[in-house]
């Protein structure tokens, strides 16, 4: 519940959740010598889990993102290039995994980082950490409704191929292929 509360509130509601506990650890306690102890003791250990900014700050690794709308991504289609929609938000473990695990991964990721530096392959996010009316839209066209949700576009795939909610490399691959990718 901290991890939720900090990714989606910031530092300082999980912090004021960690002080809430433990003052009421103190007064649950506090009927026993020990209890001041016990309850110091517990608040200042749930602190060193606190998470430091260095420390959950996102990871390029080469890939350009760029933020989603309906206009950026009609705009690179109509331009003829290859668009990449992830919806994602910090709360949703599994768009956490794809991303480690497939998209700044090899072979992906660096496939992914080379279209992107010749101008073939336009990668937009979709932000869902808090609840947007446009990608709530977005999703509804799709007949989704929840993340992850990852769709690509192309000339040859103008409607979009969706990905699974489970990313893997040959997936996206042959949606890329699929899409109108030259190789």
């Amino acid at each position: 519940l901290g991890w939720l509360l900090q990714t989606v509130q910031g530092g300082l509601a999980a912090l004021l959740l960690l002080g809430l506990i433990g003052f009421v650890l103190l007064a649950v306690l506090l009927r026993q010598k020990i209890g001041i102890l016990l309850a110091s003791a517990g608040l200042f250990a749930g602190l060193a889990f606190l998470p430091a900014p260095a420390i959950v700050a996102p990871q390029v690794n080469g890939l350009v993102w760029q933020v989603w709308s309906d206009d950026a991504s009609a705009s690179a289609r109509a331009e003829g290039k290859l668009v990449f929609v992830d919806v994602t938000a910090d709360w949703c473990i599994t768009c956490k995994a794809n991303k480690a695990l497939v998209l700044e991964a090899a072979p992906i990721g660096p496939m992914l980082a080379a279209l992107v530096e010749d101008d073939k392959l336009v990668m937009l996010k979709a932000d869902w950490t808090r609840p947007d009316p446009r990608i709530a839209a977005f999703l509804a066209s799709h007949d989704r409704f929840g993340i992850p949700f990852n769709i690509i576009y192309g000339p040859t795939a103008p409607e979009g191929i969706l990905l699974g909610e489970l990313l893997r490399a040959d997936m996206i691959e042959k949606a890329l292929i699929k899409a109108g990718m030259s190789r």
